[in-house]
């Protein structure tokens, strides 16, 4: 039988954590001031006082994420699993933002307090929250008063035809960049996802030693969606595939609005397909699927370091990049991946992503993807059950 944990109102934790909180809180803005390059320190007026109400609202700005979110108590539904006599949620009811292919079919069910729930449920509910919005909105420039006062400055870089393009630099680290590309664009310098694994690693400990464990699982949760965009290499290379040279003459010739669209819409395609492939494995009961195993079959529980974050973890991101989007590139219909007119996102093609490579590009195009997304799903695996060992370590 599976481990079950209690839901916990968000209150209830700041509430009976204000003290442990600020401590938590201070000590990750003096590692994040020492440790992370470019990071801009929280504004004073918005730290998490002692003396002050603990509300979500205070918590939310000291954290510096979207306040409009509504951090509500839910699970996502196992795509296999029946939902009969249980009312699910609508996607509007948990996002601001017009939501993605996976987000719009993804049943939401609501949580009362007290509600028992599954450990592995409210780590794979959390670590999808972070795309509903909570990175949106945080720069100065972006029209929003939250994101006037966090400190943040001008959006550094981004996609402008998405609703949630503010959040990039939060959720894709250049830790790797070579010299003349930092010369040339170091605002690509200014990414955060580093921070936020050390911010949500850092609460959720605090949470397991003080016998809030569904925060704790919550809050590893979060941590766990920037810990997978590390893994990922479009999140690790702002250009895959594209020398340094001619990413400069990009530049010079004002062509950087092209390229960063397609690289978007390969990003896009590719988490597509990756997600209709391994719900329809799950769906189906396919166990023993290559792309199933490729995520299960990693386990690992020596818990991962932040800086190793840096260091190993995007490194081998990097690394995978090149050959990454050439597998893209090559077996995706050329109108999807390499037309810098053309957006994904929103594109209405995203449903049938692998039958439109099935018929444009074959059966062999739909195993080299496969092969490409196997790859990088047991990269993520090692390092997603290196993190999720923090939680076992810090409930001890």
């Amino acid at each position: 039988m599976e481990q079950t944990v209690a839901a916990e109102p968000l209150e209830a934790f700041l509430s009976a954590q204000q003290a442990g909180i600020a401590q938590t809180l201070e000590s990750v803005e003096m590692w994040s001031l020492n440790t992370i390059a470019h990071y801009p320190p929280t504004p004073q007026s918005l730290e998490w006082d002692r003396a002050n109400e603990p509300t979500p609202a205070r918590f939310f700005a000291a954290i510096r994420v979207n306040p409009t979110l509504p951090y509500r108590l839910y699970v996502d539904e196992p795509p296999a699993q029946s939902v009969s006599g249980r009312s699910l949620l609508p996607w509007q009811s948990l996002s601001f933002l017009s939501g993605g292919n996976s987000q719009l079919a993804t049943r939401y069910r609501a949580l009362a307090a007290g509600d028992p729930v599954t450990i592995a449920e409210v780590i794979a509910s959390a670590s999808d929250e972070p795309d509903f919005g909570m990175d949106v909105g945080l720069f100065e420039d972006n029209g929003t008063a939250f994101g006037a006062v966090y400190g943040f400055g001008e959006t550094p870089f981004g996609n402008d035809n998405l609703d949630y393009g503010s959040q990039a630099p939060f959720h894709m680290g250049f830790y790797h960049l070579d010299w003349l590309t930092r010369m040339a664009q170091p605002d690509l310098l200014r990414t955060y996802p580093l921070w936020r694994i050390a911010l949500f690693g850092e609460l959720a400990d605090l949470a397991f030693q003080t016998g809030h464990d569904y925060w704790g699982w919550r809050f590893l949760g979060w941590g766990l969606h920037y810990v997978g965009d590390l893994t990922q290499p479009y999140h690790a290379v702002p250009l895959p595939g594209v020398s340094t040279f001619d990413g400069l003459l990009l530049v010079a010739r004002g062509q950087t609005g092209e390229a960063i669209q397609l690289v978007s819409n390969r990003h896009g395609v590719i988490e597509s397909y990756q997600y209709h492939r391994l719900t329809r494995a799950l769906v189906a009961g396919d166990w023993s699927a290559p792309i199933l195993l490729a995520v299960s079959a990693q386990p690992t529980e020596t818990p991962l370091s932040y800086d190793a974050m840096v260091h190993a973890l995007t490194a081998e991101s990097v690394e995978a990049a090149a050959s990454f989007d050439a597998a893209i590139e090559a077996n995706v219909p050329e109108r999807f991946v390499s037309d810098p007119n053309f957006e994904w996102t929103g594109s209405g093609y995203e449903s049938g992503v692998v039958e439109h490579v099935l018929e444009q590009k074959g059966p062999v195009a739909v195993q080299r993807l496969d092969n490409a997304v196997i790859v990088q799903l047991q990269r993520f695996s090692v390092v997603a059950s290196r993190w999720i060992a923090r939680g076992g370590a810090s409930a001890e």
